[in-house]
């Protein structure tokens, strides 16, 4: 898809509005022809003349690739909800994503899927006019994005608005005059507390089968002793955990490989783990699925007793060891991170010094 800014067409008439330039570029050619194409969209391709075929031959379809063109074209609602409507709202929302493709970073089919539903939230469901302006309008969009989905994830929601934002400012270029509602920042899973790790031990030895023992002892060691992911540990064999007179050592494979430390609260529940573990397959056992994103919930939302979650595991690892003071930098090594960007949430579950620690801690140990 080319990915450049249409240029004003010389052929443009009628009001032409101040430049602006927005997050993604310039939107000023389609400020200046916006009294043109703004009443247009939805009938692009009735227009073989005039001003509007004038502007399109500079913006729109035209300035689209053929495979492009053929996406906008066949593109189809993924429910079949939106389906039942689409022929009334699939003129217009083709048109619109054709003004934006071509200085947009998505590709056709992703401004599709989440242009359709879009629309036929604003025109179906909400009794918006089947207008430019107003279903771009950035309170449709805010509206769209904080309250009908508001059970999907954050980061799908800020995608959904980036795409969507994006194809406003340039259909709707008008329609920016307030402030969005601030997406909640992104979260990290919760530490587990000393006692809700007393239950989990509990839980682990109390499953009522000698498979389901394993692996959740297995998860407790290589999640809140060694901060490992589902990933991690799906790829781990019993030849990579080594034991010596220093402690167990945890040889990470995968896409971050690394060498982690077992905290020596579990070293002595990993021990039996390894003498009940085959040197063939892998100690987790060969996965039932090739999504090993979800190796252990797969497997959690079987067994009994309130049961732990993976990424809180791990948090509660790194907790452990912000709180016990191990320098960033192997902490980094170890967790598999490249940067720590979410370090200062993670601080605020880490008790800090007294008043004499931290004059001490700050001070130093060596002396004047």
């Amino acid at each position: 898809m080319p990915n450049k800014t249409n240029p004003v067409s010389p052929l443009a008439a009628g009001t032409k509005r101040p430049p602006m330039l927005l997050r993604w570029g310039r939107t000023d050619w389609a400020r200046a022809h916006a009294d043109i194409l703004l009443p247009a969209i939805g009938s692009f391709r009735t227009h073989s003349s005039g001003p509007v075929a004038a502007v399109l031959a500079c913006c729109g379809y035209s300035q689209l690739t053929e495979e492009v063109n053929a996406t906008l074209a066949n593109h189809k609602p993924q429910s079949a909800h939106t389906s039942q409507n689409w022929p009334s709202i699939k003129e217009f929302t083709r048109d619109a994503c054709s003004l934006a493709a071509p200085t947009t970073p998505y590709t056709a089919s992703l401004l599709m899927t989440v242009a359709i539903p879009f629309v036929a939230w604003c025109v179906n469901e909400q009794g918006l006019p089947m207008t430019a302006n107003v279903v771009f309008s950035r309170q449709a969009i805010d509206a769209y994005v904080t309250l009908e989905n508001k059970g999907r994830a954050e980061g799908t929601r800020r995608n959904y608005r980036a795409m969507l934002m994006r194809i406003s400012e340039v259909v709707a270029p008008a329609e920016h005059p307030d402030s969005l509602t601030p997406l909640s920042r992104k979260r990290i899973a919760t530490p587990y507390a000393p006692p809700e790790m007393s239950q989990f031990r509990f839980w682990a030895v109390g499953q009522q089968t000698a498979q389901k023992r394993y692996r959740a002892r297995l998860m407790l060691v290589l999640c809140a002793g060694a901060g490992l992911r589902p990933s991690d540990i799906a790829h781990l064999y019993k030849r990579d955990v080594v034991i010596d007179d220093r402690g167990v050592l945890v040889n990470v494979r995968g896409d971050r490989p690394r060498i982690v430390p077992l905290l020596r609260e579990w070293e002595a529940w990993m021990l039996p783990l390894l003498d009940e573990a085959d040197d063939e397959h892998p100690l987790w056992g060969e996965p039932n699925r090739r999504d090993r994103s979800n190796l252990l919930s797969s497997f959690t939302q079987y067994t009994a007793g309130t049961y732990p979650r993976g990424d809180r595991l791990r948090a509660t690892w790194l907790v452990h060891h912000l709180q016990a003071g191990t320098p960033i930098k192997e902490l980094l090594r170890a967790a598999g991170f490249d940067k720590f960007e979410n370090l200062p949430r993670y601080l605020e579950f880490v008790t800090s010094l007294e008043v004499d620690e931290y004059r001490a801690a700050l001070r130093g140990q060596g002396e004047l």
